[in-house]
């Protein structure tokens, strides 16, 4: 393997433990101080949750993530394939999710689902910026018990 295949894959194995930390559990500190270089910059495209679209730095994500541990019971990424070249990976993947608590328009249990582009950029076998595109499907509400 050249050395150039080799970074390149590093810096897929860098973001694979990215979503890795976020599967049923939450990135910790050390997680993130290991995965996110300290310029980051999160780019989130309009989406139907977010219709503006937003942008958050190191602060701002880990702020969010803090609000996430709160609003979902759990969420899992299933990796499609990932597009890698030089200090770039795009990853193709599906988001899911389920709420813990009543969020909006939707009760505690409703399930969520996404298929999710993401374009990370790397510096120094870290994620210095995400560009993530969210495409959302009809939430699944809930089935009462009977």
């Amino acid at each position: 393997m050249s050395e150039a295949d080799a970074a390149v894959a590093a810096n897929v194995a860098v973001v694979e433990r990215w979503l890795g930390s976020f599967d049923r559990r939450w990135p910790s500190p050390q997680d993130l101080d290991e995965l996110l270089g300290p310029d980051i910059l999160f780019v989130e495209r309009p989406n139907m949750l977010k219709p503006s679209g937003d942008e958050r730095d190191g602060e701002g994500m880990r702020a969010g993530i803090e609000i996430g541990r709160k609003l979902m019971a759990w969420q899992s990424y299933e990796v499609r394939d990932h597009v890698a070249d030089g200090d770039t990976v795009v990853t193709r993947m599906r988001w899911n999710g389920e709420l813990a608590i009543h969020a909006g328009p939707w009760p505690a249990g409703t399930r969520l689902s996404a298929w999710c582009v993401a374009h990370y950029q790397l510096a120094g076998g870290r994620i210095v910026r995400v560009e993530q595109h969210d495409c959302y499907e009809q939430p699944v509400r809930p089935q009462p018990a009977s």
